[in-house]
Parts: C-alpha cells; structure tokens; sequence
C-alpha cells in the first residue's frame, strides 16, 4: 500500500478527493500522469508531479535534491533586494553550506563559489547549483521513479479510465500497442526505464517523416533525423549494423519518403522480439 500526500489514497484503492488537498489544484493533478514518462521536466511543471516525485525521492532518502530545486525556482521570483537576501540565505543554510541539515551532493568549487557571494546575492546566485541537482535527478533519480511502485499505480490508476478490450487488444502484437494512443504512453515509459526510448522515439519520427510532402522539408528533416539517430555517435543513436548506415547515408543526398524504411524495420522487429516481450511480462 502505498500513499502519495496530496494527491490521494493508496495506491490500490478508488481515488480519494480529500478536503483541502485536491481542491488546491487548478485540474486534476493525475491528468497528466502519462506524459510524465517523456521527460522529468514534464514531471517538475507538474503539481501532481512534483508531489509523486518527491515522495519517490523521500523513499530513497534524497528529498534534500527536489526541495533544492524547488526553492532555487522560487528564490528567482523574488521582487526585493531584502527579500532576496533573506531567501538566499536561508537556501544557504539549509542546503548548501557544509553540514546543513539539508545538504546538496555538489563540487567544492560551486559550494565556495556560493559562500564566497552569499553577502551580497544575485538572482543567478545558486544556477550552477541547480544546474547540477537537476542533472542529478535527470540522470540517476528519474529513470528509478519511471520504474518505482509510486509511478507505475498511478499509471494503473489513470489506466482504469481506458476501456478493458483495448487494453486486451495490447497482448495480441506490437502493431496494436502502438495504435493504441495509451499504450504507446506506457510503452515508451517503459522502454525510458531500459534505457532504450530511443528506439520507440526513431519509429515515431519516421512515422512522421514518411507524412511529409514538401522535398524542401524532406531533405531538411532527413539530415535531422540521420545526424540524431543513424551516424556514428549520435545523442540517440540506434542500434542497426554498418550496411544498413552506410546505405542511409548514401540515400539522404536526395531522400525520399522510403529513405529509413530498413532502418525502421530493424528497430521494429528489436522492440518486437526483445523489448515488447519484457513489457508484457511487467519486467
């Protein structure tokens, strides 16, 4: 059983609208739960989110990173001189200097940089701080969170909305899966906690690409998609053997829509063979 403040009860039971908690939210803080998976700034500009997230981050006993960043967030709204003083050291002293009750995992240099300008701040004063707690929790908290208890029942909770034979028709083949606009949600959450949404991001961007009618727009996007996924060293390279590249490369002097087509059909049948087999089992 697993209880989120602020947004409900237990995980394993109807939800609960409690007085003076959810009336405080503008929508349902759950709404957006899926998007959740896409990026941890998707879950950082959510209320619902911050509150999930936190409270995955209290279970691993590293709350100190997401009440940083939130005051730092708040800390650059402030107005006044004396306002800002204030707030700045107070986030000093909870969070930054040596021993605070809530110190923050950063380098010697940044905590000196901080203490050395604490008498007279800036609104810029603890970026360089934040810059690395967020990286922190982009690089090792959130991929935990996407696959923690926490985030998975409040799929299953949001989930329960989506009628029972299109969840059905998931376990029948990946093509169905991915026609189906939550299953592609959940399914791409799932590979982002493998590591591997690269792949399930390039079969949606060729999707799209194969759309384009413009040859103009073609070539531009063509050179976008093979320098992101395709050549050797991208930031979301795919995993295809050389020939496969080597024949891309070769295509995309004058591409047409078929110009990934191999490529596609080779991280469909990884996700198929590999991937889609695990998330059915909920490995």
């Amino acid at each position: 059983m697993i209880y989120i403040p602020g947004l409900f009860g237990p995980i394993t039971s109807p939800p609960v609208v409690r007085k003076g908690r959810l009336c405080c939210f503008p929508k349902d803080p759950l709404e957006d739960v899926e998007t959740w998976s896409e990026s941890v700034d998707k879950v950082l500009s959510s209320k619902g989110g911050q509150i999930a997230f936190r409270e995955f981050l209290k279970s691993e006993y590293s709350e100190e990173n997401i009440l940083f960043w939130l005051a730092c967030e708040e800390y650059k709204k402030t107005k006044t001189v004396p306002e800002m003083i204030s707030s700045a050291n107070r986030i000093y002293s909870e969070f930054v200097q040596t021993e605070a009750p809530r110190q923050i995992n950063i380098d010697c240099s940044t905590r000196e940089n901080i203490t050395k300008n604490i008498s007279q701040p800036t609104l810029t004063s603890f970026d360089t701080a934040q810059k690395l707690i967020y990286s922190l929790m982009a690089r090792d908290c959130y991929p935990r969170f996407l696959k923690s208890d926490i985030y998975q029942g409040l799929l299953r909770r949001t989930d329960s909305r989506l009628c029972f034979e299109e969840m059905s028709q998931w376990s029948q083949s990946l093509e169905r899966l991915l026609a189906s606009k939550y299953g592609m949600k959940i399914f791409r959450a799932f590979l982002k906690s493998e590591f591997s949404d690269e792949n399930i991001e390039f079969w949606l961007v060729c999707e799209d690409y194969k759309k384009i009618k413009s040859s103009f727009r073609m070539t531009s996007r063509a050179k976008k998609i093979f320098k992101h996924y395709i050549q050797a060293g991208a930031p979301r390279e795919i995993n295809i053997d050389h020939k496969t590249r080597d024949l891309i490369r070769w295509n995309i002097k004058a591409p047409s829509t078929v110009c990934f087509d191999d490529a596609q059909r080779i991280v469909y049948g990884l996700m198929e063979r590999d991937s889609y087999p695990r998330f059915l089992r909920g490995e």
